[in-house]
């Protein structure tokens, strides 16, 4: 029976980088258990966007510690980092969004990020591609951008299997979890592993199913995302073109190789609860759309599809991330929809959470499990730059 210091389940983006950053801290024997292949689910199927102008303090920060994070991963193992930078446009089509988009400045400002309101007139000159005459304005941070998902999953991968002290554990689903004493039992298809703490980074297919194991309740479920790429971009068209999110309809678009990629989410899909990875595309959802984002981008109009997919996101009540200890030696990792954007800065913050007992630089009442528990202050923040996710 091996014995670890850290049982980590889930061996995505979350899981990966925490077991990398416990390494770097040189922290003890860390197991990686992983039920299909490391990288695999659903940050394989993500879009990969980086962007630091979230809607929250907790948003901004961890976005620009992720950023951080891929590119110095890059250069550590020698390889790519897959991050491109190409500036990113977050559009307002009212008067209340451009309201609050301004408070967001000053929030994302406060946290360390460049961001700048754009006005339309001064966004046509920028990017005459957008029909700024949809829109009141926008924000903009020049150095956001995207990771190609393959190979931020294979950094990732790479970066944990070269990790003294680290094992990485492919088809090992795990089918309990016991506490005795002051150890875990984790049991396995493969076996069993005990453990001083265990680590619940099983996403949008598996961090409830993981936290019921132990009695303790994560509010993370799974939706649909849905995403198509255009294999070209028309003649004379500007390229590299910049990232553009459209929160109020809920869609955005990116450069993609030759081409675009755009990805979109349903405000009416409800919480997906089949446990599937493969999960049906919407093409009414697709058409109905379509208008809207060729009216706001032309370039866009009539470009033949080259793939399309629905992906699960993983969501929480509140859209923020979950790093907590909820119960001794039992930890909750969770992004809150934004697990390729922040998978390394949130690997980070929970191994300073294993080693040195507490998260540094963020919000207590933003990350914590007994947030959820508890009667909502209407003054706590809620991350208002996401898709739309359910209710509940």
């Amino acid at each position: 029976m091996p014995v670890y210091d850290v049982v980590i389940v889930g061996g995505g983006n979350l899981g990966l980088w925490t077991a990398y950053r416990l390494a770097r801290r040189g922290f003890g024997r860390v197991a990686v258990l992983e039920r299909g292949w490391a990288g695999g689910g659903a940050t394989s199927r993500s879009a990969g966007v980086v962007r630091q102008q979230g809607g929250s303090e907790t948003a901004a920060k961890l976005g620009k510690l992720g950023r951080r994070l891929y590119l110095e991963l890059g250069d550590e193992l020698g390889l790519d980092s897959g991050f491109i930078e190409t500036g990113y446009y977050i559009v307002a089509e009212t008067e209340e969004e451009r309201e609050g988009f301004l408070r967001l400045v000053e929030v994302r400002r406060a946290a360390g990020v460049e961001n700048e309101w754009i006005e339309p007139e001064e966004g046509k000159r920028r990017f005459p591609g957008l029909n700024w005459d949809r829109f009141v304005g926008a924000t903009y941070t020049s150095d956001d951008g995207y990771v190609h998902p393959p190979i931020a999953a294979r950094n990732a991968t790479f970066a944990v299997r070269l990790s003294e002290g680290v094992d990485l554990f492919e088809m090992c689903e795990v089918l309990g979890i016991e506490r005795s004493d002051d150890r875990y039992s984790v049991r396995t298809v493969r076996g069993v592993f005990e453990a001083e703490r265990v680590v619940d980074a099983g996403g949008p297919r598996g961090a409830a199913e993981v936290g019921a194991m132990v009695g303790v309740e994560v509010p993370v479920m799974a939706v649909r995302h849905q995403v198509v790429s255009f294999p070209g971009f028309p003649e004379g068209g500007e390229h590299q073109l910049p990232l553009v999110f459209n929160v109020g309809k809920g869609y955005y678009w990116r450069p993609e190789e030759e081409g675009v990629l755009l990805g979109m989410s349903n405000p009416v899909d409800e919480a997906d609860e089949s446990g599937r990875y493969q999960i049906g595309f919407d093409w009414a959802f697709y058409e109905e759309m379509r208008p809207d984002w060729e009216g706001a981008f032309p370039a866009l109009e009539g470009l033949p599809v080259s793939k399309a997919w629905a992906a699960s996101i993983d969501y929480t009540p509140d859209h923020l991330p979950i790093i907590d200890e909820p119960m001794e030696g039992f930890y909750v990792l969770a992004a809150g929809g934004h697990g390729m954007m922040w998978g390394p800065a949130l690997g980070e913050k929970l191994a300073g959470l294993i080693v040195e007992g507490e998260v540094e630089d963020l919000p207590k009442d933003e990350i914590d499990l007994g947030r959820f528990g508890r009667e909502r202050d209407p003054s706590t923040p809620q991350d208002t730059i996401a898709l739309p996710f359910p209710k509940k």
